[in-house]
């Protein structure tokens, strides 16, 4: 009698094993607070270029209304004393689109100068330059937001070129229009704007340095990070201010 033919035995298949779970990212008030921990907790975390762009976004859209607050009476007057229409809304929304512009293109300095000065980090998921600098965005919204309290506290008077300025400027709306950025370049939201964009851009960069650190693994490429961008961006903020700032 011939053998039964034996069955191939079923071969199990290996089990799915689930890639590790990524740690959950920080939230951007965490930068303010801790940026080492920030950074060391980023790291662990699955890289999304474009995870807090929210707080760029609105910073922006606050430093546009707070340039358009403090010289949007120099416009008005102007207008005023040489008797001709009042600016229309869209010269407003010019002055307040340039200041979010610049605000966009002052991170876009650093993320490129800050990825070119930390390099690739010290694991596969990078440096995370860009969304370290778009979290620390959030560090000034809360000041663009005291700026535009202080603007709209500033009483009327306040906005007014001496008579002598005024004298001078006769009926060119240019000239009028430069004398009352003067006096609008004393109010304390004109000093505001001013300390905001040169301390809060440095304070980013100083943050930025302390989370590289902690993504990049290395002191030395960290710094280099956070201040290859600290004067280009600096420049770009004096455009964004230098209206009120010549005018004093």
């Amino acid at each position: 009698m011939s053998r039964p033919a034996r069955r191939p035995r079923k071969v199990k298949p290996a089990p799915v094993v689930p890639p590790p779970a990524s740690d959950p990212a920080p939230l951007p008030i965490d930068l303010l607070t801790g940026p080492r921990g920030f950074g060391a907790q980023l790291a662990k975390s699955e890289p999304v270029l474009w995870r807090y762009w929210a707080a760029l976004v609105i910073t922006a859209l606050l430093s546009g209304v707070a340039y358009a607050l403090l010289v949007r009476p120099a416009a008005n007057l102007a207008a005023e004393l040489t008797k001709t229409a009042a600016p229309p809304l869209i010269a407003h929304v010019t002055n307040a689109f340039g200041s979010v512009f610049l605000t966009v293109l002052t991170f876009a300095v650093m993320w490129g100068l800050g990825r070119l000065g930390a390099g690739p980090g010290k694991t596969l998921r990078g440096s995370r330059v860009a969304e370290i600098f778009s979290a620390s965005f959030a560090l000034l919204v809360p000041l663009y937001l005291l700026v535009i309290v202080l603007a709209l506290s500033t009483p009327a008077s306040a906005w007014l070129p001496s008579e002598g300025a005024l004298a001078a400027a006769g009926q060119n709306p240019r000239l009028i229009q430069r004398a009352a950025l003067g006096a609008a370049a004393q109010t304390s939201g004109a000093l505001a704007l001013g300390i905001v964009t040169v301390l809060g851009t440095a304070a980013q960069c100083g943050l930025a340095f302390f989370a590289l650190r902690e993504t990049v693994g290395h002191t030395g490429r960290a710094a280099l990070g956070a201040l290859l961008p600290l004067l280009p961006a600096l420049v770009v903020g004096f455009i964004a201010v230098a209206p009120l700032l010549l005018a004093r």
